[in-house]
């Protein structure tokens, strides 16, 4: 009994055997339909894994051990990656992927068992293994439709022994490694091209998403020289209708704004192209979009360079007055603080000598407003204090509405007790005074002589203060 049950054993497993010989020898399965076309299962590659060396004897001598690991490993990462859903450019969830995350899990035990294999392999193999893997670990290191919490903590414990077994301290230095022509992430890229073409690239959702990973890994000074690699994908992402690709999109870009130096920017026009992909966006209503959207075009060369011209309306003076008049009838309280934020931003980088009267409007309408947001109040006397310092030369012109403006916030029942909001009054007032002096004493002199009025023991201790 034992012995038929021991030859039906080997007859199976010679089944097995012989059936992934004849597919690793020819063309590998590359969607999800031809794996079940030729009943590909993790069942057997499991098997095949825990008895590699049968496995590898079984092949023809002109397939090296190193081809067939490589090979193997790709069959693998098949199971754990994404494929491309349907043929409609929609939205998913994580119905559409029942099973992703479930065989992640498995795919990392298992190639967790070939590392040991790494040193050994021929070079070329060793570089295929790990662009595969590493597609893997991008497809499953954060949460996502396709992701569960035990295919990311599976991912970071494989990706932590693979470091270990190449001998990396991180992830950039093995994407960059010299040792392989070209780097793992240029191939890593080529193998992703396919899915990231313009009529391709929404049709596979986890496209986009390992591509902003790999892209984060690399840094300054490397990121240079792929920078024609990187650059096109993120104008598909920012020009898609749906919130996140959006958002991904201009976090591209603000990493390589980060990471390129500027003059090199410049060249070719790719400045250009990026503001002309961003300005669309500033009509955006979104949330996430608005969070990232400004500061990354802050980041930007040409928002700090001012043309040597008596009269010039740069890029930089287009986004702080369309900023400038969205916040004034933006009744969205989260919106409004945003675009605050945004604005002290760009009045601390640029000169906002242009945008004066503007500035005063909006500085006026928000203090003066007892129903205004503590916090926007807050921003908005950062954004004074900022303007006076850039453009005291002017601020006699501007003294009776600040000074009406920071007093009568001063009555404001909600602000009454907030130090950050008397302090900021304090230094607003003490700048204004000594950017014009005469003006400020002039309009001030008679005021202090009333105990009833808002703000007079702030303007007692201004007075008093030394030039």
């Amino acid at each position: 009994m034992k012995a038929e049950r021991k030859s039906e054993m080997d007859e199976k497993s010679s089944e097995i055997i012989q059936k992934y010989v004849k597919i690793l020898s020819g063309s590998l399965p590359c969607y999800e339909a031809q794996y079940k076309t030729q009943n590909v299962t993790l069942e057997d590659i499991g098997y095949l894994i825990n008895h590699l060396d049968c496995f590898v004897a079984a092949f023809p001598s002109n397939l090296s051990k190193s081809c067939i690991i490589c090979k193997i490993s790709e069959l693998i990462v098949g199971f754990g990656l994404v494929h491309q859903v349907s043929s409609d450019d929609r939205d998913y969830s994580s119905e559409d992927f029942p099973n992703t995350a479930i065989n992640a899990v498995e795919c990392f035990q298992y190639l967790k068992h070939l590392l040991k294999e790494v040193h050994s392999m021929e070079h070329g193999f060793k570089r295929h293994f790990l662009i595969n893997v590493l597609l893997l670990s991008a497809t499953h290191c954060k949460a996502y439709h396709w992701s569960s919490n035990k295919s990311i903590s599976s991912c970071e414990e494989f990706l932590a022994d693979l470091l270990q077994c190449t001998q990396h301290h991180n992830l950039a230095s093995l994407l960059c490694d010299d040792n392989f022509h070209p780097t793992i992430f240029k191939g890593a890229l080529k193998k992703m091209r396919p899915s990231l073409m313009k009529d391709t690239w929404m049709l596979n959702p986890s496209a986009c998403y390992i591509f902003y990973w790999l892209l984060c890994h690399v840094k300054h000074p490397q990121l240079v020289d792929y920078l024609t690699d990187v650059f096109p994908p993120p104008f598909m992402f920012v020009s898609y209708h749906a919130v996140p690709q959006k958002v991904l999109g201009v976090q591209c870009f603000n990493h390589i704004l980060d990471n390129i130096p500027p003059t090199l920017m410049k060249l070719d026009g790719n400045e250009d192209a990026i503001f002309h992909s961003l300005f669309p966006l500033t009509y955006s209503k979104d949330l996430p979009v608005i969070e990232v959207l400004y500061s990354c075009l802050l980041k930007l060369p040409m928002m700090k360079t001012q043309k040597a011209k008596v009269v010039y309306w740069g890029e930089s003076d287009k986004i702080l007055n369309h900023l400038l008049f969205t916040v004034e009838f933006e009744n969205n309280r989260d919106m409004k603080r945003l675009y605050l934020l945004h604005i002290k931003d760009f009045v601390e980088c640029t000169p906002s000598f242009k945008h004066l009267k503007r500035l005063i409007k909006v500085v006026k309408t928000l203090t003066e407003n007892p129903f205004s947001d503590v916090r926007c109040k807050i921003i908005t006397l950062q954004i004074l204090k900022t303007v006076i310092q850039s453009c005291w030369p002017r601020m006699e012109a501007h003294c009776f509405d600040i000074l009406i403006s920071v007093l009568d916030l001063q009555q404001q029942n909600d602000v009454q007790n907030n130090d950050e909001i008397s302090q900021l009054s304090e230094d607003c007032l003490t700048l204004l005074k000594f950017s014009c002096r005469e003006k400020f004493m002039s309009l001030t002199s008679n005021y202090v002589d009333d105990p009833n009025l808002p703000g007079v023991e702030l303007l007692k201790r201004i007075i008093a203060k030394d030039d």
